[in-house]
């Protein structure tokens, strides 16, 4: 009786074994693909499923130099074949030079790859686990790309410094020194808003507190207009514009008494130009001068030919007024009137889809609804609970997708999961959980881990959406 207990208990320990190895396996965030002697796939886990877009169901039986771009297949099929011949368990595949993988609707992308071997029964099994490096890759030509940026840019403040000090002229050398400081200083203001924001641009409001703060008391200077994100090569000259605007006002303008004003406003004209308006009033009479000073020379040169728009000033006896107009490419908009047409390379992007958003921290789904939108998709939500997901989709039409937390508020958020997988809606879990506790019953959703990646992000979302609705890639300038 002790032998048949022992040995019952012997092949309980084998079989939880056996399921420990299967759910990790099954739950591994990297491909894992086995291959039998002849290189025909025996094991294809859901990463591997996700990696390459085709199912397990499918890929069984195929050969691996199925998942490999043709014109390194027979190089792949020799480097296996030496492999196996060595004798050596493991190895890194990618000593051999760079490696791509193949999906399923024909995508080459690179991977990082190793390789190990083991004899079982007299079957000699390799098992390849491979990552996806699309992303990392990104991110390196990025950095890249940011550090020449960074560098051109560097040089062209410097070559604007030496511009400003050599033109720069006044009537006594404190008054010299006063002008150059504060036109280095906007400049210096205009090069930190760009790198705060990786030298995509910066906003127009910002930019005009910033330049006109120093110079006023409190309400003598009002803005007004939409959302405006200037672009990268516009912030620096309307820094300097609306700087020398500002310094001109306390010099000689309304910003020299206490009772005068000054208003900014913009707008989007119907010609697509954005229109910025600077008047003054309530300060001292004014006076078109006799001869035009640096100033004025380069608050005209700045908006009309580095910026390919116009200036025009308006001397007015009460107070000046000057309409800058800039071209479409200078800025985007986060919203444009009725009579506006879309222009410039963030509103060109084409719809990527409905999106239904179910996240219950109210700060990440509001920087994941706003990148979204600013990417293409139409958000539906965001949801915090089960309820409110449930009221999106009973009064909306149905998303092309659904991007789910899993945890909302102590509510898992499976239930709602069951209802998208019977409607054929695709979806995916963005959550800081390292592991869910679903088992295998939505493997064909991909997961990303919080914090993730917007890029990452939306590479997964494009995965799952149906072939209809993939459009082009996402632009992360």
């Amino acid at each position: 009786m002790n032998e048949l207990t022992a040995v019952a208990e012997s092949s309980r320990e084998v079989v939880e074994a056996k399921r420990r190895l299967e759910g990790i396996v099954e739950s591994a965030m990297d491909a894992i693909i086995t291959i039998n002697a002849v290189n025909n796939i025996i094991l294809f886990n859901p990463a591997a499923e996700r990696m390459f877009g085709v199912s397990r169901a499918l890929a069984l039986g195929q050969p691996i130099s199925r998942f490999i771009p043709q014109r390194y297949r027979s190089t792949h099929d020799e480097h296996i074949r030496r492999f196996r011949n060595t004798g050596v368990t493991g190895r890194t595949m990618g000593a051999l030079g760079a490696i791509s993988g193949l999906r399923a609707d024909g995508q080459e992308f690179p991977i990082e790859a190793s390789i190990s071997q083991v004899e079982i029964n007299g079957e000699n099994l390799a098992t390849v686990i491979l990552r996806d490096i699309t992303e990392r890759m990104a991110n390196e030509d990025a950095r890249l790309i940011l550090a020449r940026e960074v560098d051109h840019r560097a040089k062209n403040v410097l070559a604007v410094v030496q511009a400003l000090v050599a033109l720069t002229t006044a009537p006594t050398p404190a008054e010299f020194i006063a002008a150059v400081q504060g036109r280095v200083a906007a400049l210096a203001r205009a090069h930190s808003l760009l790198a705060q924001n990786r030298w995509k641009g910066g906003s127009l409001t910002e930019i005009l507190k910033e330049e006109t703060e120093p110079y006023s008391k409190s309400g003598q200077i009002s803005t007004g207009g939409p959302e405006i994100s200037l672009g990268p090569n516009a912030v620096q000259p309307i820094s300097l514009l609306v700087h020398e605007l500002a310094t001109n006002a306390v010099k000689y303008g309304s910003l020299s008494t206490s009772e005068g004003q000054v208003e900014v406003s913009w707008w989007i004209g119907e010609d697509d130009f954005l229109h910025i308006r600077w008047t003054e009033h309530g300060g001292p009479a004014v006076t078109e001068p006799v001869a035009q000073g640096f100033g004025s020379t380069l608050i005209r040169t700045l908006g009309a030919k580095q910026l390919g728009g116009e200036v025009a000033i308006d001397w007015r006896p009460d107070g000046i007024i000057v309409d800058t107009s800039l071209p479409p490419d200078c800025y985007h908009a986060a919203a444009r009137g009725s009579s506006a047409t879309s222009s410039g390379p963030e509103a060109n992007r084409q719809n990527q889809g409905r999106l239904l958003v179910v996240e219950d921290e109210t700060l990440v789904a509001l920087q994941l609804c706003t990148a979204l939108r600013d990417n293409g998709w139409q958000v539906l939500g965001p949801a915090g609970t089960l309820e409110e997901a449930y009221r999106l989709l009973a009064e909306n039409d149905s998303p092309d997708a659904a991007l789910l937390d899993v945890n909302l508020r102590g509510e898992m958020v499976y239930p709602l999961a069951d209802l998208l997988e019977a409607r054929d809606i695709p979806f995916l879990f963005c959550s800081g959980y390292e592991m869910l506790n679903h088992g295998n019953r939505y493997r064909h959703a991909p997961i990303v881990r919080k914090p993730t990646s917007f890029a990452l992000l939306i590479t997964e979302l494009r995965k799952i959406l149906p072939i209809g609705r993939k459009g082009p890639s996402p632009q992360f300038a």
